[in-house]
């Protein structure tokens, strides 16, 4: 029991230090999808060349995607003409970095680590989409479709956005979010109960293997941005050097079997080698100049061993945080994995199917379906009585 009585302390912690931000995370990303149009996005992100490439590597920061609900989307902006740099790049830089993650990183990491984990991404991004273009040219124009349709915004008002903002952010995202989040969390309490601070560090060690390793661990598997951090910082807290972090966060969001599988398809053998080398070689090269400069400037959050949470205002918050998250995962992998009779009849979006009324999922109607941003056809929300989606196109 004595262990048991330690994970759950450890998972606790973890969820105080975290749950406030991963909120905030979620409703920066429902802001997103339901006042930034989906059309404004498109215009931007199509066409070819280094501005496009640089467009899209800083886009894809804001885009509330993860690993693979960014294969469909980037796949769309390639038949709308995009050039495979630019499909590249924000196939790289969107699951490296998001609204949800970025306040998670500072909450465990700090303000040096959560700001050098998004220009690292968007670097990474931009060279690897250049490199494709240089090494890997292809024939023909960019594609005339991508930013000539005319935006037609949704006419939403404000309530109907905010309503939407929620609904993408605490129930759309949360239940994409939600399987790999616990596993993330439950690892990391795993390893913060069964390994002492500073045992990676004594018999790991904190040179260039570490860091190689966690390269290898990264490339193949699918791992989530955000549940990824607390995995990530458990090992830091282990020993495992920042650097060595910095890796697994790089490598292991931007590359897995499905976004590989995708590259190979939309952009090529060549592209797909020049996509994981550039990844692999950046991420090993940043880690190594992280530890070097900035490893002192990082302030990971103490584990549940080491640290007794105070009280007051902030306190309480954390407290009500933690138990907002605790409350929303479980009711996230109720829906997602034991849907109830209505879903399972009517077949709700997220559900698998179709909605049973008239009223379609946003995007659901449309040739272009893939390219609704955020999983499950955009929010899982019926479109608004006008037929149009708010934040994106009519569908």
């Amino acid at each position: 029991m004595g262990f048991v009585s330690e994970f759950l302390g450890e998972l606790w912690h973890i969820l105080v230090e975290s749950g406030v931000w991963l909120l905030v995370g979620l409703l920066l990303a429902g802001v997103v999808h339901a006042f930034v149009p989906r059309a404004w996005f498109m215009r931007h992100l199509g066409g070819r060349g280094p501005a496009a490439i640089a467009k899209a590597s800083l886009l894809g920061i804001p885009m509330p995607l993860c690993s693979c609900a960014v294969i469909p989307v980037a796949a769309g902006l390639r038949r709308r003409g995009a050039g495979k740099g630019a499909s590249a790049a924000f196939a790289i830089s969107t699951p490296q970095t998001g609204e949800e993650s970025i306040p998670l990183t500072w909450a465990l990491f700090g303000p040096v680590f959560a700001l050098a984990r998004p220009v690292i991404a968007v670097a990474t991004a931009f060279v690897a989409g250049s490199a494709i273009n240089a090494l890997d040219q292809e024939e023909g124009d960019p594609g005339s479709a991508v930013g000539h349709e005319e935006e037609q915004d949704g006419s939403c008002s404000l309530r109907e956005r905010l309503g939407l903002a929620w609904e993408h952010g605490f129930v759309t995202m949360l239940r994409d979010l939600a399987p790999w989040l616990a596993i993330g969390l439950i690892l990391a309490a795993l390893i913060s109960a069964a390994l002492p601070s500073g045992w990676i560090g004594e018999h790991v060690g904190t040179g260039l293997w570490p860091k190689v390793a966690m390269l290898f661990v990264g490339v193949p598997l699918y791992i989530c941005a955000t549940a990824s951090t607390p995995f990530a910082w458990a090992l830091v807290a282990a020993g495992l050097s920042p650097g060595a972090a910095i890796v697994l966060l790089l490598a292991g969001p931007a590359t897995n079997v499905a976004t590989m599988s995708w590259v190979i398809k939309d952009l090529g053998v060549r592209s797909l080698a020049v996509y994981v080398v550039t990844i692999s070689l950046i991420a090993l090269g940043a880690g190594v100049l992280f530890d070097a400069f900035f490893a002192g400037m990082v302030t990971v959050a103490p584990s549940g061993g080491e640290h007794a949470h105070g009280g007051g205002a902030w306190g309480l918050a954390q407290a009500m945080g933690a138990g907002a998250i605790s409350a929303g995962l479980v009711w996230a992998l109720c829906s997602r994995y034991w849907p109830s009779r209505a879903d399972r009849a009517g077949g709700a979006c997220c559900a698998g199917g179709q909605n049973s009324q008239a009223a379609s999922c946003c995007g659901s109607g449309q040739s272009d379906a893939e390219l609704t941003i955020g999983g499950c056809c955009g929010s899982g929300a019926q479109k608004p009585a006008s037929g149009a989606c708010c934040g994106n196109d009519p569908a």
